[in-house]
């Protein structure tokens, strides 16, 4: 009996955490510090008013006002990703790139924070295959995901050597990247932007060697913690279907944080937004790679120490 619950903890115990990120993720997206660049002009203040008098029904948190200089200021920091909406008058500019379900809730809203006949205008649309606006996820959910398969494969190698892995898990995020883009563009699910090969690769890669490093590592504990990394955490808080800022807090500091959150941020900004805001996620998903290498090559040399052990014992 205590081997059989050790053993079917776990599908409990994903059942139950991956209803509870998931629906908190998704079931009642509401704004967090949403920001919201207004143009200064004449009915700035009058505009000012008409959002804060929102905060009873959304929260004081809701919206974060940016003043910007002009409009056409105020324009270019939603086509920058730097504010989720502007307000111009009576004319709101979303981008419904950036988060096509924030977009569509600014977008509900935006007779409410407006004092006149409200317009949207969608600065940056999603690729003209996107009707959904879900098509980014699809995207790089198989690109998430192969690392983790791979490394399952893997573990029934047996001790196959720490480099013929890598080689193993270069090949199929290789071919994972750049399938998976040849079929988004083909279908023009996703801008054609040669970049995102480059950065789905980092990705596969980041998440195969930190699941290979975990499977020589935690052992019986491998898959319990990389399908909890990779896929409870993971997937509820990419941003790619609800935008960080309108998840809960938590769940917006572990998009902040985590792999996939990071490659969906650096893709719409190297695809749509074409801004220097690629710096900073492309530099954590960077960082996510150099961890998998470095944690990859010291489970690897624990394995070589253990293998010695045995061979002098």
């Amino acid at each position: 009996m205590r081997r059989l619950v050790s053993m079917l903890w776990f599908p409990f115990f994903f059942a139950a955490a991956f209803s509870v990120s998931g629906l908190l993720a998704f079931h009642h997206p509401a704004p967090h510090h949403v920001q919201i660049a207004v143009a200064e002009g004449p009915d700035s203040d009058t505009t000012r008013t008409t959002i804060t008098a929102l905060e009873p029904r959304f929260g004081t948190d809701a919206f974060t006002l940016t003043p910007q200089a002009s409009a056409a200021e105020a324009r270019a920091a939603v086509a920058e990703g730097r504010a989720a909406a502007a307000i111009d008058g009576d004319t709101v500019y979303v981008a419904s790139a950036a988060s096509p379900t924030r977009a569509d809730f600014l977008t509900q809203i935006a007779p409410d924070l407006t004092p006149g006949n409200t317009r949207v205008v969608d600065l940056v649309p999603t690729a003209a295959g996107d009707i959904s606006g879900v098509s980014l996820f699809f995207y790089a959910l198989p690109l998430l995901l192969v690392g983790l398969i791979t490394s399952i494969v893997l573990l029934q190698l047996g001790p196959w050597r720490v480099r013929n892995k890598v080689i193993t898990i270069a090949a199929t995020g290789a071919f994972a990247s750049v399938f998976a883009y040849l079929v988004a563009t083909t279908l023009d699910a996703i801008p054609a932007d040669p970049r995102l090969v480059l950065y789905g690769f980092i990705l596969t890669q980041a998440i195969g060697w930190l699941t290979t490093a975990a499977a020589l590592s935690l052992r019986q504990y491998f898959m319990p913690a990389a399908m909890t990394f990779v896929l409870i955490l993971g997937i509820p808080t990419s941003g790619a279907t609800v935008n960080a800022d309108m998840l809960p807090p938590a769940l917006h500091w572990l998009h902040s944080v985590l792999p996939l959150g990071q490659f969906i941020d650096t893709a719409r900004a190297s695809a749509y937004l074409h801004t220097t805001s690629v710096t900073r996620p492309l530099l954590g998903l960077v960082v996510w790679a150099a961890t998998g290498a470095a944690l990859l090559a010291l489970a690897a040399r624990k394995a070589r120490h253990t293998a010695r052990a045995r061979t002098s014992s």
